[in-house]
């Protein structure tokens, strides 16, 4: 079976946009077509700013770079219908420059950029991202909105208040949040159709959803069933979008299937001390830029315990079978082999001392003196 790892990076992220462009859809029938407008201004401008970009830095640009364009929806789609435009064309700039470009390119991205430009707006700007308009309130496309912005379930959850939305509102998207993180049956046929094309990593998301599902049934934080605590936890806010769209990028991905299971345990894991003990919200964002900046040391821990288990283990066994079957004599003193991971380059050691003759040169000094 393919890997999201052994895919070309482009088409996964071409497919991942066109996936996650469907998000727009019930957001367009919620709020208006001001969604459009916010995700198109988004897109634009992180392909212009990717395009400086590669001029100051005096690179070709990649007209088949698709991972630019899915940054700028994605970008789009964790900001509220009522983000002004300028706020939009901002994140699409810290996405690319500081997202992409700081770090050498897109095969060097350390961060998420879709969650370093959010994470910097939530904390700049909270008054424009943490606040959305009604269900069924129309959104103009140009204009200032009329109607009483108000808080997502993430923060009705924060302040240990029940939601007042039904389930069923819940699942279609019939509460206030982010463009497209609200869709939650539309980001759950989007995770199953990426999962078959292989444009996403199940071992991650599985890891992620289950580590927060079981502190969320273990350590509920609002007087509910731990059934629905599960559930209350798993729609609100930017888990499962980001779950789906954000955390399994290829080119942050860790390699291994075992260090990509770490990955989501410990993104799960994070996300749900930043809900129990932060101050602010959007605690997804945070607990996925702390977990990139972990990614390459949970491939490093699978390899090494590969390694040890391949020179420690086997070899261990295989000389224990050796000694069972008498093909070797076990004594008191054996010879000890180090790994080629561990050898250095050593001169032998032969037990001579040897003696170096003086040249003439030094010998008549030596006289003279």
């Amino acid at each position: 079976m393919r890997s999201v790892i052994a895919r070309d990076p482009c088409k996964i992220y071409f497919e991942r946009f066109i996936f996650m462009a469907a998000l727009l859809i019930p957001a367009w029938f919620l709020n208006g077509a001001r969604v459009f407008m916010v995700s198109a201004v988004s897109v634009g401008v992180c392909i212009a700013a990717d395009w400086v970009c590669c001029k100051v830095r005096k690179i070709p640009y990649d007209f088949k770079d698709y991972s630019v364009i899915f940054w700028g929806l994605a970008v789009s789609l964790v900001m509220p219908t009522s983000i002004p435009y300028v706020l939009s064309a901002f994140s699409a700039i810290i996405c690319v420059v500081i997202g992409k470009h700081i770090f050498g390119g897109k095969e060097n991205v350390v961060f998420s950029p879709p969650a370093i430009a959010a994470a910097f707006l939530i904390i700049c700007y909270p008054s424009e991202m943490l606040y959305f308009p009604k269900v069924g309130e129309i959104m103009p496309v140009f204009g200032e909105y009329g109607g009483t912005l108000v808080r997502d379930l993430d923060n009705t959850l924060k302040l240990g208040n029940v939601p007042s939305y039904s389930m069923l509102d819940i699942l279609m998207g019939r509460a206030p949040g982010a463009i497209g993180a609200v869709s939650i049956l539309v980001i759950a046929v989007c995770a199953i159709c990426m999962i078959i094309r292989h444009s996403t990593s199940i071992c991650a998301m599985l890891s992620c959803l289950g580590t927060v599902s079981l502190l969320a049934f273990l350590y509920p934080r609002i007087d509910v069933t731990p059934a629905e605590s599960v559930f209350y936890e798993l729609t609100s806010g930017y888990l499962l979008f980001g779950v789906v769209f954000l955390a399994a990028e290829p080119y942050i991905l860790p390699k291994r299937r075992a260090a990509r299971i770490i990955y989501g345990i410990v993104l799960g894991y994070t996300t749900m001390m930043f809900r129990y003990f932060g101050q602010t919200e959007g605690c997804f964002l945070f607990a996925l830029l702390i977990t990139n900046a972990l990614t390459p040391g949970f491939d490093t821990i699978i390899d090494n315990l590969l390694y040890w288990k391949r020179s420690y283990i086997s070899s261990f066994e295989s000389s224990k079978n050796d000694a069972i079957r008498g093909n070797i004599k076990l004594t008191d003193t054996q010879e000890i082999q180090l790994p080629e991971k561990y050898r250095y380059n050593t001169p032998p050691i032969d037990g001579k001392v040897k003696k170096h003759r003086r040249s003439k040169k030094h010998r008549g000094g030596d006289s003279d003196e």
